[in-house]
């Protein structure tokens, strides 16, 4: 990779099931935090900064960086397992959390570390500076946040 930003629109485009599920979770915390306006909540406060900053923004991060970083565009099934592993774990950790389901936080958390490491997977062999060690940061700071929210759910889950 050369020192100016090359994005491989091809594989851009082939990521759009990320960019599809980030608008969705994006638009739904907007949804949600209109809707819940008038009378917010801990949890609800809790549930649309994970839309937007997990779900939505890191998703795209993780998406874009990925197509940028990659030294070969990764594979369909590579991105498929991403997806559903991403989503899904996202979907545990929101419904564990505000059910007060303190195991399927902990699986979430679980799939999302695998996930994660999917995405290490989809870059690796990438070259360049800054951009690579702004995804593996990225990708160290959804796992610490995933350990910290277990952490956070054990602790508030305990007798």
């Amino acid at each position: 990779m050369s020192s100016s930003v090359e994005i491989n629109l091809a594989a851009v485009r082939r990521a759009w099931p990320f960019w599809a599920a980030a608008v969705l979770a994006v638009v739904g915390g907007g949804l949600i935090s209109g809707v819940l306006a008038h009378a917010p909540s801990r949890q609800a406060m809790w549930l649309v900064a994970y839309l937007v900053l997990v779900v939505g923004m890191a998703q795209v991060a993780l998406a874009v960086g990925q197509a940028w970083l990659a030294v070969s565009p990764a594979p369909r099934a590579l991105l498929a397992g991403e997806w559903i592993l991403f989503n899904a774990a996202n979907a545990l950790v929101i419904a564990g959390t505000l059910l007060g389901h303190a195991a399927w936080v902990s699986v979430g958390a679980l799939w999302l570390a695998a996930a994660l490491l999917l995405f290490l997977r989809g870059v690796r062999g990438a070259v360049g500076a800054w951009p690579v060690y702004a995804f593996r940061g990225l990708v160290g700071l959804l796992g610490c946040s995933a350990l910290v929210g277990v952490g956070l759910t054990l602790w508030r889950a305990r007798p």
